[in-house]
């Protein structure tokens, strides 16, 4: 494992924050539901849902994370989700499929949208938190000719896509999902103006159409 990505993990834990990713989507995925964690980490977010009576199964490429993951979780697929053909359980098994800070890492996240479709219950929903791009710092900074990745964040250098308010929708809609609602992520979203501006993340819920 790359020094790069042991300081990526370790810099990712897991946020109570109310203005944060992690309490939104652990507060919509709700109790007593069957969730597939795409992209699970160490399994941070699969233990909270856990805790809320959840049966939870995690996809995880790092071998490490996995291991760790399985402590949380109560299943583990330890495999790259764009690689993996099937997941060993029935059509329309789960109630809720979280991506979690992962879509912007896949080569084709739309593939993989697509590919696990077949597995949500046609009552269940998908929650996905996405970078924005287009946040204010980030505008500034190309004004003036800056596009620079850092070590996390919304540049982080292992992101291989990047989703505008506009963007995102278009993603989930040309894979066939209906979005319900979209929240947004960072203190100022308290006041609930300019969104596109002042979200750090996008947090979209849907369902299959």
């Amino acid at each position: 494992m790359s020094i790069e990505k042991n300081k990526a993990q370790e810099v990712y834990r897991f946020s109570n924050s109310v203005y944060g990713s992690h309490r939104k989507i652990i507060d919509c995925v709700g109790k007593n539901k069957k969730v597939l964690d795409v992209g699970c980490n160490k399994g941070y977010l699969g233990g909270e849902f856990k805790k809320n009576g959840c049966y939870t199964v995690g996809i995880e490429p790092d071998p490490e994370c996995a291991r760790i993951a399985t402590q949380f979780c109560d299943k583990v697929i330890w495999a790259d989700v764009e690689g993996l053909e099937g997941l060993g359980y029935p059509e329309n098994y789960f109630d809720v499929m979280v991506f979690a800070d992962i879509l912007e890492h896949l080569k084709a996240p739309q593939e993989t949208l697509l590919r696990l479709k077949k597995y949500l219950n046609p009552k269940g929903f998908i929650i996905a938190s996405l970078p924005n791009v287009a946040r204010l710092d980030i505008r500034l900074k190309l004004l003036f000719g800056k596009f620079e990745y850092a070590e996390t964040g919304i540049m982080d250098k292992t992101h291989l896509r990047f989703f505008t308010i506009f963007t995102a929708r278009k993603l989930f809609v040309d894979c066939g999902y209906q979005i319900l609602h979209i929240d947004y992520t960072g203190a100022l979203m308290r006041f609930k103006i300019f969104p596109s501006c002042l979200a750090f993340q996008f947090i979209i819920l849907a369902r299959k159409t």
